[in-house]
């Protein structure tokens, strides 16, 4: 079942431009936790999510629905997310 969840996931960040934004979601969260800005890292998040949205917008496929997405996301990004989030409130 992992295995299946992380091809998934794996699909869900198909697209030159979804990878685009998902490297500046990237760099905002990365320099949010150099700043140990929590606005900085949030908005890195919901960045990366856009490009989920625009993939599905894109290719109106099932496979790119940011839904069809949200649970492999739940095991694999999110739960990094939340301890960067925690981090950066502690380190405060």
């Amino acid at each position: 079942m992992v295995t299946q969840l992380w091809k998934q996931f794996i699909v869900c960040h198909d697209g030159l431009l979804n990878k685009l934004i998902h490297l500046l979601g990237f760099s905002l969260i990365g320099f949010g936790i150099i700043e140990k800005s929590l606005f900085l890292v949030i908005a890195g998040g919901i960045t990366q999510e856009l490009g989920h949205f625009y993939q599905y917008a894109k290719t109106k496929k099932y496979k790119y629905s940011p839904l069809n997405c949200l649970k492999p996301q739940s095991l694999f990004a999110y739960p990094i997310f939340f301890l960067i989030i925690l981090y950066i409130i502690l380190a405060k």
